[in-house]
């Protein structure tokens, strides 16, 4: 790119010079800077690249509606997306994320364990799920819709029940609006959510009845239309913050929304040509010299008067004399498969899911790569965990533990904490997780209470189990010894002797 004063520039050095020569250096350092990032030149490589500076929420703006329907759309009938998304939500919830309480008094971790249990069993207004089925449901609604909204139901006094019910996006009523000005009480609407002046969320407004419900769900066809404020407190808004000040979610199927939808047509295309193939097609020459030669079989002609004859299955006959018959079929495309799989590579990257298990194909993967393909998709995976689901699930405990308290008359209850345990992932080798985690317990890089919880148990009660069962495993007349009881036979198969008795011989040898 040369640089090259304008005419501006010129009339300038002409009326100020010392003005002008400072614009003129001013602009020649701009210059050099576009020459140094290729990516901010004006070339004709990038002349056509339309960007923008909008915040995140500018962006979503508009956008976010259009996109979640048509996420939904390839989410009911694109396969590959409907796996994604089942995907998805087990390898970040699986059958749930579960809480463990954390407190150094035994009898209230007892009773905080068991009032989440009973919170998990009760939660569904509906009866139809307990709380993990929940969590499931809600990690799958984020990743085709963006957002996915958690609200705590109250009952006739005004106070916590217990009770959840899931929303999707489409309950926020994203027509209310103040568009920067401030409403009643300095309080901010943006998108259907309100703030207070210092930006702290306080209220959603929610519509009763999902807007694209059938009419005859509610018989107050004017209630559909109206939204109510929800206090914040009350709804656990689910969706990745991608850019800072960000109010909504966005689907995780956006980046790939436009290539997916390709795909459809490629593989609607790969089926027509399938079907073509599979068909005999001939081509019958008749020298004009002969005249019209005699058909048997069905006929038809087309608008110009050429025969058209049909063979499917049975055989076309033609016995003019002079015929020449030339068969043709369509040539095959030796590279769609191979793009198409470059294709959902790129997509399973995008949502940290293998290849392998969004399509059921591993045939493309080892034990090395596949087990390379699920650590890399892991670290998005944590991201969504730890940093979006966690922080809801802590909060979740908290309001549990609560009610608890205001039902027990025990403010103690309130004050215990709790730890959170992710579903456990299965590698492609059992075995070689297993010898990894003993190894990691040995070394003290892991305490095995925790290695336990990973697995969704309270390492108390597999202890209390494991003590009920070898104790009366000891007290059969037959004394029974299993293979798997470590007190007797070691990781080996030799026979150990019982300390116990150990210390026995050592008493009589002394």
């Amino acid at each position: 790119m040369t640089f090259k004063p304008s005419f501006f520039d010129r009339a300038l050095l002409a009326i100020a010079p010392t003005l002008g020569i400072r614009r003129l250096h001013a602009r020649a350092v701009a210059e050099q800077l576009l020459r140094a990032f290729d990516g901010a030149s004006h070339d004709r490589r990038l002349s056509g690249w339309i960007t923008t500076g909008a915040s995140a929420n500018s962006e979503n703006y508009g956008a976010i509606d259009r996109l979640r329907n048509r996420a939904r759309d390839l989410d009911r009938n694109n396969k590959l997306v409907a796996s994604a998304r089942a995907q998805f939500a087990g390898r970040v919830v699986g059958t749930g994320i579960t809480p463990r309480a954390v407190d150094p008094r035994k009898s209230l971790r007892k009773i905080a364990n068991d009032a989440w249990k009973r919170f998990v069993e009760t939660c569904d207004p509906e009866g139809q799920q307990d709380y993990y089925g929940m969590q499931n449901l809600a990690a799958g609604t984020m990743f085709r819709d963006g957002e996915v909204l958690r609200v705590w139901t109250k009952d006739e006094d005004g106070n916590s029940d217990g009770k959840i019910m899931l929303r999707e996006a489409d309950f926020l009523d994203s027509s209310r609006e103040t568009f920067g000005m401030a409403a009643k009480d300095d309080k901010i609407v943006i998108q259907g959510v309100e703030f207070n002046k210092i930006g702290a969320r306080t209220g959603y407004w929610l519509y009763p009845v999902h807007p694209g419900e059938l009419i005859g769900v509610t018989p107050n066809r004017l209630m559909r239309g109206i939204s109510n404020w929800v206090d914040a407190q009350d709804v656990d808004h689910i969706y990745q913050v991608l850019r800072p000040g960000q109010i909504r979610g966005a689907s995780w199927l956006a980046p790939s929304i436009t290539a997916l939808r390709g795909l459809d047509d490629v593989n609607e295309a790969i089926i027509w040509r399938k079907r073509i193939e599979a068909c005999i097609g001939l081509v019958i020459r008749t020298p004009e010299a002969q005249g019209a030669a005699p058909i048997l079989g069905p006929q038809k002609t087309d608008s110009k008067g050429r025969i058209e004859e049909t063979l499917s299955p049975g055989k076309l006959l033609r016995t003019g004399p002079g015929e020449d018959v030339t068969p043709f079929q369509p040539s095959t495309s030796g590279d769609t498969l191979d793009f198409i799989r470059s294709q959902l590579f790129a997509f399973s990257a995008s949502i940290g899911v293998p290849y392998f298990a969004v399509t059921g194909d591993p045939s493309q993967a080892n034990y090395s790569s596949q087990r390379a393909a699920i650590v890399s998709g892991n670290v998005l995976i944590d991201v969504v965990q730890w940093l979006v689901f966690a922080p809801r699930e802590r909060r979740a405990w908290r309001r549990v533990m609560l009610r608890e308290a205001i039902l027990k008359r025990d403010h103690r209850i309130a004050e215990v904490g709790c730890e959170l345990a992710m579903p456990v992932r299965p590698w492609v080798d059992p075995l070689k997780e297993i010898m990894a985690k003993v190894m990691e317990i040995r070394a003290g890089l892991q305490a095995q209470p925790d290695a336990l919880a990973e697995r969704g148990v309270n390492w108390e009660e597999v202890v209390a189990e494991i003590d009920g069962f070898l104790g009366a495993l000891d007290s059969t007349s037959s004394k029974v010894v299993l293979d798997t009881d470590p007190r007797r036979i070691n990781h080996a198969g030799a026979l150990q002797i019982l300390q116990g008795a150990l210390g026995g011989a050592d008493a009589a040898n002394n």
